[in-house]
C-alpha cells in the first residue's frame, strides 16, 4: 500500500477502503471520515473503542489503516 492522497485505495489486509467528506456539524472533529466496503457495501469505521474515525487529510486515514488495520471495526 502507498500513501498518495486516493481517496479510494486498497489496504495491506485486502479491503477495500473510501476516504468521504465528514458531515458539515462534524467538521470541527475533523474533515474526512473512513468507510470499508463490506459485502459490496461501504460501511463506516471506528476504533476498538466503537469511537467513530475523523481525519484531516485523506494522507491520515491511510497511514490509519496502514499501521493500524488491524483496531479498524465496523458495525
Amino acid at each position: 500500500m502507498r500513501i498518495n492522497g486516493a481517496r479510494q485505495f486498497r489496504g495491506n489486509d485486502g479491503n477495500s477502503y473510501f476516504v468521504q467528506d465528514a458531515h458539515k456539524a462534524d467538521m470541527h472533529k475533523g474533515k474526512y471520515i473512513l468507510t470499508v466496503k463490506v459485502n459490496g457495501v461501504y460501511k463506516l469505521c471506528y476504533d476498538m473503542f466503537y469511537k467513530l474515525l475523523y481525519f484531516n487529510t485523506i494522507k491520515d486515514a491511510q497511514r490509519e489503516v496502514l499501521y493500524s488495520a488491524d483496531f479498524i471495526r465496523t458495525m
